[in-house]
């Protein structure tokens, strides 16, 4: 439990929308459209509705094993034991990846069916 109130903490003094830019987060939810088809823990996020002025509507998002994965129950996930696939509900805390394109991004925190 104190480390979810961490990561708690962490969201709400990141802000919960701020403006994108290579230096700041974003913090969001949406739901992944399609996985990448020619590369490993990608996937392409169609934003909800109130964060769409901030990202847009459509964004790339990419995620290693630096990322922390949580699954509904806030249990933490290894890459191996996430299961990320088309449909999934995530909210996510983001940094832009502006040396790749305007809607590219890196995943800091992922949290599964949020």
């Amino acid at each position: 439990m104190p480390r979810l109130w961490i990561l708690f903490c962490i969201v709400i003094f990141a802000g919960s929308v701020t403006p994108a830019s290579a230096a700041q987060q974003v913090h969001l939810l949406g739901f992944v459209e399609k996985l990448c088809s020619d590369e490993s823990y990608c996937f392409e996020l169609r934003v909800e509705p109130q964060f769409i002025e901030v990202v847009g509507e459509r964004i790339i998002v990419r995620f290693d094993r630096s990322t922390q994965i949580f699954d509904p129950e806030n249990y933490e996930l290894t890459l191996a034991q996430q299961n990320i696939v088309d449909g999934s509900h995530l909210r996510l805390l983001l940094f832009s990846e502006s040396n790749l394109g305007g809607n590219n991004y890196r995943a800091a925190f992922i949290w599964i069916g949020d």
